[in-house]
């Protein structure tokens, strides 16, 4: 994975009332944290922010101070985003810096590929496992790990050992580790869709005279 240019601006004020007003300027307000080194408030233009994390959550972007000659690069992962309930609005960012040659653990999410042979016999497919925790170094840390499901029938079940890592990434949850299945629908399941059906077939039965009278 490439690492991404994002222009960044140092800023000395924090709290709601600065943090608001950087919002209504179009900058996001961000913290970058670096190992044994104090932390840095930092704000982004919204504009740039939006195309950098478009390659996804683990996207390595590559920080350029505005204010800043300094010949040095500084390289960063998303640790954390805020963002408001009721909108998909980015409020606030952690960036935590890292070193390109050195691995960083990270979660990765897992995708489900095709429909399950045994939801077309009346199973149910549940994805009870969506992500895995991966060591890479930064640049190799995929944006997803995909799953086959194609193959499933009820009963059936795939695990953090089927997943397929890219040279150099590391699964380290346990492989023994449920991600998908398909089971039987449940009895409450069934009979609730049998009482739905029936319900049916009577409302039509009921509207059948009405519908004769009314052409008499």
């Amino acid at each position: 994975m490439d690492t991404v240019k994002l222009t960044i601006h140092p800023r000395e004020e924090s709290g709601k009332g600065p943090c608001r007003r950087l919002r209504a300027a179009g900058l996001i307000p961000a913290v970058v944290y670096s190992k044994g080194q104090p932390s840095v408030s930092i704000s982004i233009a919204a504009a740039d922010l939006k195309p950098a994390l478009a390659g996804g959550s683990n996207v390595v972007l590559e920080l350029h101070y505005a204010d800043s000659k300094a010949r040095k690069k500084h390289y960063a992962v998303v640790k954390d985003t805020q963002r408001l309930a009721t909108r998909p609005r980015l409020l606030h960012l952690d960036l935590h810096e890292v070193d390109l040659k050195q691995e960083i653990e990270a979660p990765v999410a897992v995708e489900l590929l095709g429909i399950p042979a045994g939801v077309d016999e009346g199973g149910v497919l549940e994805h009870s496992h969506r992500e895995v925790v991966v060591r890479a170094l930064p640049t190799s840390v995929p944006s997803n790990l995909e799953l086959d499901v194609s193959a499933l029938g009820i009963g059936d079940n795939l695990r953090v050992s089927d997943l397929v890592a890219p040279d150099g990434v590391v699964i380290l949850d346990d492989p023994e580790t449920v991600l998908a299945s398909v089971h039987a629908p449940r009895i409450e399941e069934v009979e609730a869709e049998e009482e739905a059906e029936t319900f049916e077939a009577a409302e039509g039965e009921a509207a059948e005279p009405s519908a004769a009278g009314s052409t008499e």
